[in-house]
Parts: C-alpha cells; sequence; structure tokens
C-alpha cells in the first residue's frame, strides 16, 4: 500500500507531501501504480529543485519513501508561494491516484 500524507499550515497551504510504500499491484518492473506515483512525485520534487534553485527532500529518503518538504529557510514570499502552488499540483495528481486504485493508494490530509 502507498501512503500518502499531505501537511498544511493554518492557512491550509501544503507544507508536506510525504509518500511510502509500495503498491503491490504488480512485480516490480510491472506495477503501473507505483510507477505513476513515482513519476508524480520525484518528477514534481525534480522540477522544483531545478526549478528555484532549493532542496524539498532529502537525498537518503530511501526505496519507497519521497519527504517533500517547504523548505523552513525561505525568505522569499513569491518563491514560496511558487513552490507551494507546484506542492499543491502535486497533492492533486497524488489524489487522483488514490481515488482511481482505493486498494493501492490512501491519501490523508492534516
Amino acid at each position: 500500500m502507498i501512503r500518502i500524507q499531505v501537511e498544511r499550515n493554518e492557512q491550509a497551504e501544503v507544507e508536506r507531501i510525504l509518500v511510502t510504500g509500495h503498491a503491490n499491484y504488480a512485480e516490480p518492473g510491472k506495477d503501473i501504480i507505483c510507477a505513476a506515483v513515482s513519476g508524480i512525485s520525484i518528477g514534481m520534487v525534480n522540477a522544483i529543485e531545478k526549478m528555484f534553485g532549493v532542496k524539498v527532500h532529502a537525498d537518503d529518503d530511501g526505496e519507497g519513501k519521497v519527504d517533500c518538504r517547504l523548505p523552513e529557510n525561505l525568505d522569499d514570499p513569491e518563491k514560496a508561494a511558487k513552490i507551494r502552488l507546484l506542492m499543491e499540483a502535486m497533492a492533486v495528481s497524488l489524489k487522483s491516484m488514490a481515488d482511481e486504485y482505493p486498494s493501492y493508494v490512501r491519501m490523508k490530509e492534516r
């Protein structure tokens, strides 16, 4: 089961998206659900880091884990808003996966 946790601040803005686990929909290398969730997660993390020159995940996230966080020391409100917009797009895409494949992907928000 892939578990996705979206954490928001008091203004309901995305601060963190944590993706853990494996779908186990099919054997490794043929699991389209894992591939889709990984593509969404890693693609968005890479885009944010390349476009804005910030680090939003740890290099040692490990297999089956992506921990995307808005950098705490980000002092540019405009840059933070743009990163949050991309993280929100990531959350929407991941929610679509959870809605489409509820036996393999679960999403919680807090």
